[in-house]
């Protein structure tokens, strides 16, 4: 299937969730995520900053678990017109507004974060495929962020899905993600 033809049945397939099916996924990606990506020396991390109302395989537990850690940096985005992503600190306290999608982001003063001090991205996608590549939501911020990107930076997606067996028109600005973590298992490519 296609980007598109993926994107309109997962977005579609999100909203059959019931609370209990997606709080009970959540928790289950989560626990993947601490039990396979433990840090142990400064790391700074790169996190999506969840939509609950749209579904999203959520970030806020994850979010806490870093926080907690000393050794980590936490990092949010914000998205603007022009397509690019900046990537700001964010604390316990930091202060978030909407965006014009309803995507909580921390505010334009929050101090920034240079692209090649991250050490981890989690990355939102809607579905992926087995070779690692994903469906996000179209407007293409990822691909250029990632793109940008350190070589040895780990691209870490969470998935609600398992994955499909190929997205068929995967093109030269996809860039493939290293881990996929679902509610069953994760995803090394």
């Amino acid at each position: 299937m296609t980007k598109a033809e993926l994107r309109w049945k997962y977005k579609a397939k999100r909203k059959t969730l019931t609370n209990q099916e997606y709080t009970q996924r959540n928790k289950q990606i989560f626990t993947y995520f601490r039990q396979q990506f433990s840090v142990t020396q400064p790391t700074t991390v790169h996190c999506y900053l969840s939509s609950a109302k749209k579904r999203e395989a959520s970030t806020d537990l994850i979010i806490a678990y870093l926080l907690s850690q000393t050794q980590i940096q936490v990092v949010t985005p914000r998205s603007h017109s022009n397509g690019v992503l900046t990537h700001h600190l964010f604390t316990h306290d930091a202060d978030l507004e909407l965006n014009q999608w309803n995507i909580r982001e921390p505010l334009v003063s929050a101090p920034l974060v240079p692209i090649e001090e991250l050490d981890w991205i989690v990355v939102p996608l809607l579905i992926f495929d087995r070779s690692g590549y994903r469906v996000g939501y179209g407007g293409g911020y990822y691909d250029r962020f990632l793109a940008q990107c350190r070589a040895n930076t780990v691209k870490v997606g969470l998935s609600l899905e398992s994955p499909v067996d190929q997205i068929t028109d995967v093109d030269q600005y996809d860039i493939p993600l290293d881990f996929i973590i679902t509610p069953s298992k994760v995803f090394s490519f």
